[in-house]
């Protein structure tokens, strides 16, 4: 049976509910023709220094991204963001941009209900996509995508920063373009991925100054942070919480040249052996890379890169792994992830560094 009507057949239950657009900004927008979906997010002003969860967000709630038809499943295969000016939602710097997470609805259907009802092949946790500073676009490999019932309501949660001192307010939107296709469109994807949100963690003294500064504070909504530490066991089902151990995802870093390293075997927690086809990271200011090392074998898997501005504090790119044949990953090797610092500050700098990886499915291949 093809990849095709196998997705078909898994998400056959599925009901097509009305659609709607999920523009804010402009409710007449196309969807369908380009395969794009826009968000747009309230207007932020920017009036002081914003750090890290800082600064102003905002959600866009019940997204749907069915654009018409009757096909009970939906691929994302990417999303881009653009940083505009809150009025003539011109493109302006992206420094002001923190970070921003495409989530399941945090009031409706769980992960594992969503698991299950695709048959148990699917090993979703609560995000979908995150963009961070340095990498406001993400394009899985040609054929891969992450494969949503068409039903499924989706949360959009975009957060500002501003690290830099300024003479004069800035107002910013989040612009965002989600790539999406039916399943039973020419064109569509054939290999469906499942992501992993990965962290170097410190004990508790280096962080304290800092406390879960990026983790969701009370009140707000569970994708607002740029941590979530969701546990996926086996089953499929999930439990956010924080990390165990006294130790934190967000830690000092004094001045000079420090590499911070986490065995993230657990954190993995792989349901069988798989590849890796795609791969980013999020760090702060003054991050030089992370590196995954296979601890079984002694080897480095991938490190990837991240470069500051020259001209301003900020992190202005970070490099991302895209494969179409993937690196393989195994359920009973060990792995440990390191993130490498250096501060030229004679102050202390906020640090963290999160790794995303997007694994093939087994089942749905």
């Amino acid at each position: 049976m093809s990849r095709h009507f196998v997705l078909l057949a898994i998400a056959g239950a599925l009901v097509v509910p009305a659609v709607y657009s999920v523009t804010r900004a402009d409710p007449e927008a196309k969807a369908k023709a380009d395969g794009l979906q826009t968000l747009v997010s309230d207007p932020y002003r920017l009036d002081k220094i914003y750090r890290s969860m800082e600064g102003p967000w905002s959600i866009q709630s019940g997204i749907h991204l069915a654009t018409g038809g009757k096909c009970p499943v939906q691929w994302v295969t990417g999303l881009e963001t653009e940083v505009v000016d809150a009025t003539a939602q011109r493109p302006i710097s992206q420094e002001f941009f923190c970070h921003s997470n495409l989530t399941f609805a945090e009031h409706g259907r769980t992960p594992l209900q969503y698991n299950q009802q695709l048959g148990g092949k699917t090993h979703f946790d609560w995000r979908l996509f995150t963009l961070v500073p340095g990498r406001l676009s993400l394009e899985l490999p040609s054929g891969f995508g992450v494969p949503i019932p068409s039903d499924a309501s989706l949360d959009y949660v975009t957060m500002s920063l501003n690290l830099n001192e300024r003479n004069q307010v800035v107002n910013v939107r989040m612009r965002t373009k989600v790539h999406t296709i039916a399943a039973d469109q020419p064109g569509a994807p054939t290999k469906a991925l499942f992501r992993r949100a990965l962290y170097v963690l410190q004990p508790h003294g280096v962080s304290a100054k800092m406390g879960p500064a990026c983790m969701p504070k009370a009140g707000m909504h569970m994708g607002a942070g740029c941590a979530e530490l969701s546990k996926v066991n086996m089953s499929g089902e999930v439990s956010a919480g924080k990390s165990n151990d006294g130790l934190m995802n967000h830690w000092i870093v004094p001045p000079g040249h420090h590499i911070y390293t986490t065995e993230i075997t657990p954190q993995m927690n792989l349901p069988f052996d798989t590849t890796i086809h795609y791969a980013t990271i999020h760090v702060h200011p003054f991050a030089r890379g992370m590196e995954l090392r296979d601890l079984s074998t002694g080897t480095t898997i991938f490190r990837l890169h991240s470069q500051d501005w020259p001209d301003r504090v900020g992190v202005a790119y970070v490099e991302e792994f895209k494969s179409v044949q993937g690196i393989p990953i195994q359920c009973d090797h060990r792995y440990e992830l390191s993130a490498e610092y250096d501060n030229p500050l004679d102050v202390e700098a906020d640090a963290m560094a999160i790794l995303y990886l997007y694994f093939l499915e087994k089942d749905l291949t």
